[in-house]
């Protein structure tokens, strides 16, 4: 008979599930039995199933698709073991894992065990993604859960992150029950249920299990609607029989809500008014079944989405708290930079204010300079019409210069002509002088008149 039962869901992992076989038959404990049930895939995940040969391998497979829950169940009915762990097909386990939570099973209160461990994020093909939002928003969220004591943990959120991670007695799976047909949050859904039956669940820090990160992951399916429902449902289910179990007035019953509330006010996938929605219908009697079937859809839509239309209420209302909480610092982002561009506008009205008095001067002054531009211009054209006239003036001058020059050069040649007839007179009068004849008769001329 084997110690530990490992259950097996697989659905369209045909590159996954080899990996997450061998990391169960690989384990450091080896009495286990493996059983594994084929969702009905419809790609080659029972073909690599088939390829195993280890005889602690069992293999069912389905003719159609029943859902995770359904795998789970119908695995959890045909498992042996004293001891329940489940891996799903994408997922991979350390190969100490068993040992290690078993070793840890002795620290549990009373027959019941649930234990989980801290999770690796790995990626499509097997290497470590640290720096992943979901991996860092597990790491966030993981300092917050260390604050909060064990039986508030699964109201902050589904700490084991997935049913891969459970490991539980199989006593306490009597107690609790099956998996509630919940697409998202039916391993959140048996936590809370675990952890209301009284058991303290147990949390080795250690990363004993590789959650895969890859497009195909159910949580990463947009089904806003769904989401909100599931959420609600789990926790309105939880408070619900929680309320039972406190009673009314006792001390101990006030200390465990608060610390529920602190839980409650961290979780992620607080949806206030949706879970107040399930709350009320909880608190007037409506049986579980009932609100099981309004978080799964039902026959007629969803039923909250109904009633905010009925009310003509926005459907962002009923969005979870974190995002509530984000719009809202958004908003206030936004108000406090509407503010600064007010505050910009306003400088900018002030100094625009102060440029159009300084433009609406310098316009008078251009006016000013206009005018007196005006009267340059019109002294110029007075001006301009003077040195017209003077040039005139100057133009007739020149022409009365030209014909006096004219004339002067006339008179100038016919001096040269009187000059060069004088100079001819004067050589004629010398040479006459010089003649022996008339020098003679001068001479006798001033002898005669001597006498």
């Amino acid at each position: 008979m084997p110690l530990v039962s490992v259950l097996m869901p697989a659905y369209n992992h045909e590159e996954y599930v080899s990996s997450a076989v061998e990391s169960v038959l690989g384990q450091t404990h080896k009495n286990l039995e493996l059983i594994v049930i084929d969702d009905a895939s419809s790609d080659g995940t029972w073909a690599v199933l088939q390829s195993f040969q280890d005889h602690r391998l069992r293999r069912y497979r389905h003719d159609r698709n029943q859902g995770a829950h359904a795998t789970l169940n119908e695995a959890m009915a045909l498992a042996q073991g004293e001891y329940i762990a489940i891996l799903d097909s994408d997922d991979r386990y350390d190969p100490r894992r068993l040992e290690r939570l078993l070793s840890e099973v002795g620290r549990a209160s009373g027959n019941d065990v649930f234990i989980f461990s801290d999770v690796d994020f790995i990626g499509p093909t097997g290497g470590g993604i640290a720096d992943h939002p979901r991996a860092q928003g597990y790491k966030t969220q993981r300092k917050r859960w260390e604050t909060l004591s064990p039986a508030s943990w699964f109201f902050a959120s589904n700490l084991a992150m997935t049913t891969s991670n459970f490991f539980f007695s199989r006593s306490l799976a009597n107690r609790v029950g099956d998996f509630s047909p919940l697409r998202y949050t039916h391993d959140w859904d048996w936590a809370l249920r675990a952890t209301l039956q009284g058991t303290i669940p147990l949390w080795v820090r250690e990363d004993l299990l590789a959650y895969r990160v890859h497009g195909a992951n159910t949580l990463s399916e947009g089904d806003l609607w769904r989401h909100i429902h599931e959420n609600s449902y789990v926790q309105a289910r939880a408070l619900l029989s929680l309320g039972k179990q406190l009673g009314e007035g006792s001390p101990e019953g006030k200390a465990h809500g608060e610390d529920i509330l602190l839980a409650l006010m961290g979780n992620e996938s607080l949806h206030p008014i949706s879970l107040l929605c399930y709350l009320v219908y909880g608190l007037a009697g409506t049986e579980n079944l009932c609100l099981l079937d309004c978080a799964g859809g039902g026959s007629t839509g969803w039923r909250l989405q109904r009633l905010a239309e009925a009310v003509a209420c926005p459907p962002g209302v009923f969005r979870s708290m974190a995002h509530l909480a984000e719009r809202e610092r958004a908003i206030v982002v936004q108000a406090a930079m509407l503010d600064e561009r007010w505050q910009a506008m306003e400088q900018m009205r002030r100094e625009i204010a102060g440029q159009k008095a300084m433009v609406e001067d310098r316009w008078a002054t251009i006016q000013q300079m206009s005018g007196e531009i005006a009267s340059r211009n019109q002294w110029i054209d007075d001006l301009s019409t003077v040195v017209k006239e003077k040039e005139h003036c100057i133009s007739a001058q020149g022409t009365m210069l030209d014909e006096r020059w004219q004339a002067m050069e006339q008179m100038g040649k016919e001096i040269a002509q009187r000059d060069a007839q004088l100079e001819t007179a004067r050589a004629e009068i010398q040479k006459l002088n010089r003649n022996l004849f008339i020098r003679a008769g001068r001479y006798l001329r001033r002898m005669l008149a001597a006498l």
